[in-house]
């Protein structure tokens, strides 16, 4: 393509998204594609007059020496714009442009339920914009973790005499209590997935869709795409964006707790069952080894980018004493401490985690064994 004029697709945008970071934005495929800032400035003299001779010869001051590292450097950048289906005369990926309701993956396919939830949801998020932002995420914040606390509180001090895990009624007779659990926290799980949409809405880069996806194939988890979250640029709104579904939990899970502190009977017991996906979810959603809501807001806080990867090969290498790979032995004594302080909690995390749900499955079956017994 030495000879051939480089001009970016028409359409294209070139934009600063998170952290300023530079973004180039493809329309057709719906994909943001991340740049530096030397890549960002030579692609303004991608305007269809020069081709990568030209290029070289500019950037090199004409510098024979200098050229051939250049057109190096230059030949790769083009060849991965033209990959990506970016430059005019560029080949476009196979499903650019198609809106398909299933959308495949290796490990999670997804499936559309409604593209319609931004302008089901900007009525609200218009009166959300009004209110003092952030008083709102404070107050936001405070009622989550007052109702995870009260969520807690409840579970932990409920009457035992009362309570559905005992399974005193048998399997037969608490199923019925788990499976209403079951549906409510479904529905709770769909408040969570739209307080994401209302602040994506909010912050004016509006859900792509809402659906469900299949973790690993068999895990149903509901989603939305908040692909163009990559547009905001304040650390504070993406981390109100990712924060946003814990949020609405925490909110949910105070509910929760006071209709079990006050009711009785099945309502009561279905309220505590719900209480226990409530805080199960929780778990999962602050767990530092997968991309959840709490990892993202984690890397958004430290400023880091790929924590988990990162962390772990800084501690390998410091632990088998080996060179640094460049992108790490660059980084400076804040952000090393950073990757090292995120590796032991994750760790540490791992390791509760394993005893804890060792620990429940052990109960869990002396108490189905009991449950069987009396029958």
């Amino acid at each position: 393509m030495s000879a051939t004029t480089l001009q970016l697709r028409q359409g294209i945008e070139i934009l600063r998204g998170m952290d300023d970071t530079p973004l180039i934005y493809d329309p057709v495929t719906g994909t943001y594609h991340r740049i530096s800032r030397s890549a960002e400035a030579l692609l303004s003299y991608f305007d269809g007059s020069r081709s990568t001779d030209d290029l070289v010869s500019m950037l090199s001051h004409d510098d024979t020496v200098r050229a051939d590292q250049v057109r190096l450097q230059v030949a790769a950048f083009v060849e991965t714009l033209d990959r990506s289906g970016l430059l005019v005369g560029s080949a476009l990926p196979d499903d650019a442009g198609r809106r398909s309701r299933l959308q495949m993956s290796r490990v999670m396919p997804r499936v559309v339920v409604t593209r319609a939830l931004p302008r089901v949801l900007e009525p609200l998020a218009r009166l959300v914009r009004a209110l003092p932002q952030t008083a709102l995420a404070a107050v936001v914040a405070l009622m989550a973790v007052g109702g995870f606390a009260a969520g807690v509180i409840t579970l932990v001090g409920h009457d035992a005499e009362a309570s559905p895990f005992a399974l005193r009624d048998g399997l037969v007779g608490a199923a019925p209590v788990f499976a209403a659990a079951l549906v409510v926290q479904l529905l709770a799980v769909l408040v969570h997935e739209c307080a994401h949409a209302l602040v994506a809405q909010v912050l004016n880069v509006p859900v792509r869709a809402l659906g469900f996806a299949m973790l690993f194939f068999f895990m149903p988890v509901a989603y939305v795409d908040r692909t163009d979250a990559y547009r905001v640029r304040s650390r504070g709104g993406r981390l109100a964006l990712a924060l946003a579904g814990i949020g609405s939990d925490g909110i949910v899970c105070g509910a929760t707790a006071l209709v079990a502190s006050n009711a009785s009977g099945t309502v009561q017991q279905v309220a505590l069952v719900l209480l226990a996906y409530q805080l199960l979810g929780l778990l999962f959603n602050v767990n530092p080894l997968l991309p959840t809501d709490g990892y993202v807001a984690l890397e958004i806080s430290l400023g880091l980018v790929d924590l988990r990867g990162r962390s772990f090969a800084l501690v390998g290498s410091l632990m088998r004493r080996r060179e640094l790979p460049p992108y790490l032995a660059r980084l400076g004594r804040a952000a090393r401490t950073g990757y090292v302080l995120y590796a032991a909690f994750a760790s540490a995390y791992v390791v509760v985690a394993a005893a804890s749900f060792l620990m429940g499955m052990v109960h869990s079956f002396h108490t189905v064994a009991a449950a069987m017994g009396q029958r």
